[in-house]
């Protein structure tokens, strides 16, 4: 039969999207998202996907899951279908590949990550994802240890540019962390991402968007002055992303980019917290125990046809993505 894919969400539908995820709160999930698109087969809903958003730049699709074919939504029993588990395996493959291309379609322009799993992995890397080697989650009991790799691990090709400040570390225990937003403005976070960032100009209308939208807010002062800002964007119940964690140059080495950070995942209480940074801060993330370094979150930026393609040459790869069809001897 042929797979339907469609963005729009019924009442009617909350019993399939909970059946599908074993979740009573799944279709509550899905209409506050985003955005999301179902598939069904016939009358079966055989998949789904969501993403959440501060609808600016960044976004996370999470909950990317197909049924197979079968009977209805809750079987798994192939006995009396004429379905082989080579074919039950294509056919869960498209229908992943189906749900991404739907979603994509109105993701242009934005930098895609994905929470997946390792039975997702060779349809994922044939959809253009690459599998992060800078991805980190905050680390929750009952994780399972096969989705994470051991603290402090590092990949062969990795770099670590560390930064030593010259400030001297009494001014350490003049920092604060309001545990919010405080009175910081827009343009004062606007000015600190630019800074923090190498010198790369922030829009601020941008900036004041992805910060309005996002559900928590850390910062870090020195008396009136914003040194340290981080955000996190969540869903209410399952996921969350922590973005933009940002230190006055000025100001690094004094332990705040850590203190900053765990005071704002301390009051983030999805059930999932990841985070994805860039190759130079991977020795600042190897010390923190509180956050483990996750095996399967994916990355894929979508072009909307007008601006230039993210540099994709081999050295580039080598430090964000671990090679196409990379495998850890346990996978």
């Amino acid at each position: 039969m042929e797979i339907r894919y469609t963005t729009e969400l019924f009442p009617c539908d909350s019993d399939r999207i909970n059946a599908l995820y074993g979740r009573e709160d799944a279709y509550g999930l899905f209409a506050g998202s985003f955005a999301h698109v179902l598939a069904y087969d016939g009358d079966f809903l055989v998949g789904a996907v969501r993403a959440i958003s501060e609808g600016v730049e960044t976004v996370l699709i999470v909950d990317l899951r197909a049924a197979g074919p079968y009977a209805d939504a809750e079987s798994t029993d192939y006995t009396d279908k004429a379905v082989s588990p080579a074919e039950a395996e294509d056919y869960t493959e498209n229908v992943i590949t189906g749900l991404l291309r739907e979603l994509e379609a109105g993701l242009t322009g934005r930098r895609v990550m994905l929470y997946g799993n390792r039975e997702q992995l060779a349809v994922l890397e044939s959809a253009g994802y690459g599998r992060c080697k800078n991805a980190w989650t905050l680390w929750r009991e009952g994780f399972k240890e096969a989705d994470f790799l051991p603290a402090g691990y590092r990949f062969e090709s990795e770099f670590y540019t560390g930064h030593e400040a010259g400030t001297p570390a009494a001014l350490k225990t003049r920092i604060i962390y309001p545990g919010g937003r405080s009175s910081a403005t827009d343009t004062e976070i606007n000015e600190l991402l630019t800074k923090a960032f190498f010198g790369r100009p922030h829009d601020v209308t941008k900036t004041a968007k992805a910060f309005a939208g996002s559900q928590y807010i850390g910062t870090a002062y020195d008396g009136g002055k914003l040194v340290g800002v981080a955000r996190a964007v969540a869903d209410g119940s399952r996921f969350a992303t922590i973005l933009n964690v940002a230190v006055d140059p000025e100001y690094q080495g004094l332990s705040i980019g850590k203190t900053l950070l765990l005071e704002l995942a301390g009051r983030i209480h999805e059930e999932t917290v990841v985070l994805n940074t860039h190759p130079g801060a991977v020795g600042f993330y190897n010390k923190l125990k509180e956050f483990r370094r996750n095996r399967y979150v994916f990355e894929k930026h979508i072009a909307d046809g007008t601006e230039p393609k993210r540099p994709d040459n081999p050295e580039f790869r080598s430090r964000m993505f671990t090679p196409a069809g990379y495998r850890f001897p346990d996978e």
